[in-house]
């Protein structure tokens, strides 16, 4: 199992340049990497501040002076891997083609790549937003169903159009926009780029293809 700090120095190099912990100092963004770091490793539930704070040597008072508990922390971690990732998918269908078929192939590979390029945290988001507080899970619960309308809502449009085939209506929709987003996520868990193969960019590929099948598209 990887040590906690060769894993913090992943996301020390990553959250030196994310642009919503560009406020932030080094001491923080450094809390931040090791807490990531040790709940990817041990789970948010199974990490304590006594944790964080001696993987980081530091004291509890100075965990405090930067953030109120590690509810904080988990949230803002969670809260930064939905953000990467929204900004990823807004850029990608502003820069696809005006056709559905082109919008939900940007969107799967803009998702894929998503959890390849940054596979720790994309686990530590889907697995541990679990032991946030109730009123935060519950915010990020409804962002994470936002994000499934969204894709349900494209799908619906290209079933209008007749781009695509789906069988049931909004039922079809939400159910194939669950699938879409279950198995492209689920990459992050198995995919590794040095063990020969196919590349990140191929692989993304690969599930355009499936989600293409998926929802009945036609060929343009």
């Amino acid at each position: 199992m990887t040590e906690p700090q060769s894993g913090a120095a992943h996301f020390e190099q990553t959250f030196a340049i994310a642009e919503d912990f560009a406020s932030l100092s080094h001491a923080a963004r450094r809390v931040l990497a090791m807490s990531a770091a040790l709940f990817h490793q041990r789970g948010a539930g199974g990490t304590s501040i006594r944790d964080i704070t001696g993987a980081c040597g530091l004291t509890p008072g100075a965990f405090y002076k930067h953030f109120a508990s590690k509810d904080d922390v988990l949230y803002i971690l969670v809260c930064h891997g939905h953000e990467s990732l929204d900004r990823r998918l807004a850029a990608s269908a502003a820069a696809a083609g005006p056709t559905r078929r082109a919008q939900l192939a940007a969107f799967v590979r803009a998702y894929v790549l998503a959890h390849l390029d940054s596979p720790q945290l994309s686990q530590l988001v889907r697995r541990e937003y679990t032991y946030l507080s109730p009123e935060r899970r519950e915010e990020i619960i409804e962002r994470r169903r936002g994000l499934r309308r969204r894709l349900a809502a494209l799908l619906l449009d290209g079933d209008a159009d007749g781009t695509f085939h789906l069988v049931g209506g909004q039922d079809a929709a939400t159910r194939s926009a669950v699938m879409i987003l279950d198995m492209c996520s689920r990459t992050s868990e198995w995919y590794h780029a040095d063990r020969g193969g196919m590349s990140g960019p191929q692989l993304a590929e690969r599930y355009v293809e499936a989600s293409l099948r998926l929802v009945g598209a036609r060929r343009d």
